[in-house]
């Protein structure tokens, strides 16, 4: 038997179309999760590393965000941040007319 038969017997039933079939779901499962894993690796070490501007409602600039208690650059979470100078958990505001960005 070659290498190929081995890999797929599980999948090979009576009929023919199935087997092929189960072996198409199964690539593009591994396709998906390829992506998946991708997408995460991407957002968590890479996408976290560039600072992100955002709209002022006060002041109407586009600006940076930092931190409330040392006016320092923050690492952005959902509804916060973290303070890359103290480490804490701080508000993230407007480096020009520091009121609150959310």
């Amino acid at each position: 038997m070659s290498v190929l038969n081995l890999l797929f017997y599980p999948l090979q039933t009576e009929n023919e179309g199935t087997g092929l079939l189960c072996t198409y779901i199964i690539i593009l499962g591994l396709i998906f999760l390829g992506l998946y894993v991708g997408l995460y690796v991407f957002n968590r070490y890479f996408a976290d590393k560039s600072p992100k501007q955002h709209p002022c409602k006060y002041c109407g600039h586009i600006v940076n965000s930092v931190s409330e208690c040392c006016h320092a650059p923050v690492r952005e979470k959902f509804g916060g941040g973290k303070c890359m100078k103290c480490g804490k958990e701080t508000r993230i505001i407007c480096i020009k007319c520091k009121r609150s960005l959310h």
